[in-house]
């Protein structure tokens, strides 16, 4: 049989055909050439590397009616979506998660070899497309270790199909496969250009050092918690806030104060936060979209929108800096929940209405929990998106981060945490703007592993499993700043969490609103008890009922440790047995 075990069993990828636009995030594959006739110039290699940006929309918005990261977890504590989603259960035959990515890993190793291939390059010339190249490799990469732990680890394009080796290998380490992601990254780093010699919105060194930020706390977390054997947590933690570092001390970012304008903008030029991010656009005559998504266009949908969970409400400080578990918190009134809290709360989650079946907001929008996210939502511009038919999906064109520099800053304070060195100086230029500028609440001071505000010492939560109070305020600025933003399912693994996801232990992760705001909602709203009562259901937590888009009875999840990871699917191991499966599958 004619497979490669790393299901790579494409041919070469053929050059395409040149063009003089710059901007490859807009970019898709043009007509096919040779590839034996067309690796004459620079401008060959830079072509040939709008097949690897094409990818990058699963990392931003999407594309069309596809979900990309930003509000698309189904599997998180954070939000519940409209339809209940399980852990795997079974071992797949096959897996796109599995495949996808070494096709994709393929076209960046053929790039690489390609490039040695172009004459006259100079160093400085090969070595930004070699980074390029090797930034791809390493995000693919990335996203396999994520889910099945230990790879194959393919760095280099392989030709003969038939080879024994290439047939029968064994996965390596997930420790080794890191080590070897970040070398690529900090080569990139290195060798990339700067975004001023970079064209505008490509890969650059800062882009390779705001990933390898990423990459190296995600590593360096799951080792620790999860007591990785052979592991170099601490040598990962450190990576991370060097190459943190990198992008902060690069001047070339800051933070500003209109945080719900890096998601709902049409254009994210000049945004001081952007490192990396995908342009979408739309023209007005009759609604005719290009490159368009569904990001709000899910949210301002009759079909239940997906709606912060409890959890997540409670997790946003109040207005003095202190979190809820240290007031009155009174969830069952409007100004209980949204006055006097971080200013991210109520530009993530509309504060004025709890819409839920039977009570429905614009266009008919309900909430699976009654909290309609519209963080991603332009809605002071409703009525001209209405008029140019770009406010439902799959027509909506707001450009998308991918990478930001809050990520980087929030990357850089935990990894000082997690090293036992987070200084004052360090909280100050990191988490601190970020509370300051996006939360409007008073910055965090540390003294050791305690932290106070305003001179007010911060207690333990009892609930919160991190291991002491730095971590755990480092964790909960992590989570207010990246609400629906794509990291939460990541970070729940990497801190072995993956319990939170279990609706018997974690309630307050699925349920949304207090049955008592939601009724007091919709008789604002002319409806009455009996109109909520009809057609929504409740779960009791403690004294006091939450809406649930489902029956907990019969719609639950029970967490096992196996699911870590995922299975590799059947169909691989029958080609080569050596692979061996995750435990528990």
């Amino acid at each position: 049989m004619k497979k490669k075990i790393f299901a790579i069993l494409s041919g070469v990828f053929a050059i395409v055909a040149l063009s003089g636009c710059n901007d490859y995030l807009d970019k898709v594959p043009l007509d096919s050439n040779s590839d034996a006739t067309n690796w004459k110039n620079e401008a060959a290699i830079k072509t040939y590397s709008w097949n690897l940006y094409g990818d990058l929309s699963g990392f931003s918005y999407g594309s069309g009616w596809t979900r990309g990261q930003y509000h698309g977890e189904s599997m998180t504590d954070d939000y519940t979506a409209d339809s209940f989603s399980q852990f795997t259960q079974n071992v797949p035959s096959s897996s796109g998660s599995w495949n996808n990515p070494y096709e994709y890993i393929r076209k960046a190793n053929i790039m690489l070899a390609r490039i040695d291939k172009v004459p006259n390059l100079t160093d400085e010339v090969a070595n930004h497309w070699r980074g390029v190249a090797r930034f791809f490799r390493a995000l693919w990469a990335f996203e396999l270790v994520k889910t099945y732990g230990d790879i194959v680890w393919v760095d280099a394009e392989i030709e003969d199909i038939n080879n024994a080796e290439t047939l029968s290998r064994a996965r390596d380490s997930r420790v080794d496969v890191v080590t070897n992601i970040l070398a690529d990254l900090e080569f990139a780093a290195a060798n990339c250009y700067a975004p001023g010699k970079a064209e505008d919105n490509t890969v650059n060194n800062m882009v390779a050092a705001a990933f390898g930020s990423r990459v190296a706390l995600y590593e360096a977390a799951w080792e620790k918690y999860h007591n990785t054997a052979n592991g170099k947590s601490s040598e990962f933690y450190g990576k991370a806030k060097t190459l943190a570092n990198q992008v902060m001390s690069s001047g070339l970012y800051s933070i500003n104060t209109t945080y719900k304008q890096n998601y709902t903008s049409q254009t994210l030029n000049g945004n001081s936060e952007m490192i990396l991010f995908k342009r979408y656009s739309s023209n007005s005559n009759g609604g005719s979209v290009t490159l368009a998504h569904s990001t709000y266009g899910w949210s301002d949908s009759s079909t239940p929108t997906w709606g912060l969970t409890k959890s997540a409400i409670e997790n946003y400080a109040c207005s003095d800096g202190l979190p809820i578990h240290m007031k009155a918190y009174d969830d069952a009134t409007f100004d209980g929940v949204f006055e006097n809290r971080d200013a991210r709360l109520t530009a993530t989650v509309y504060k004025e209405i709890v819409p839920v079946t039977n009570n429905p907001f614009i266009e008919g929008i309900v909430s699976t929990t009654g909290y309609w996210t519209y963080k991603f939502v332009p809605l002071d511009e409703y009525a001209a998106r209405i008029a140019n038919s770009t406010w439902n999906g799959p027509n909506n064109d707001t450009d998308g981060p991918i990478f930001a520099y809050p990520e980087v800053l929030l990357n850089y304070a935990e990894a000082c945490a997690e090293l036992g060195s987070c200084t004052q100086a360090d909280l100050d230029k990191t988490v601190n703007l970020l509370r300051e500028n996006h939360g409007n609440i008073p910055a965090l001071t540390v003294a050791g592993s305690a932290v106070s505000v305003n001179g007010t010492t911060i207690t333990k939560d009892a609930n919160d499993p991190a291991a002491n109070v730095l971590l755990q305020e480092i964790r909960r600025e992590r989570r207010s700043e990246l609400m629906a933003d794509g990291f939460r399912h990541a970070d729940l693994m990497r801190w072995a969490l993956g319990n939170l996801l279990d609706t018997n232990t974690n309630p307050a992760g699925i349920v949304g609103a207090n049955k008592e705001l939601v009724i007091a909602s919709a008789i604002a709203e002319g409806k009455t008890e009996a109109d909520i009562d009809a057609k929504n259901s409740f779960v009791t937590i403690g004294s006091k009922q939450y809406k649930s888009m489902y029956d907990l009875g019969q719609n639950k999840r029970t967490w096992n440790d196996k699911y870590y990871l995922e299975p590799i699917p059947s169909g691989q191991i029958t080609l080569d047995e050596n692979l061996g499966q995750n435990p528990g599958w």
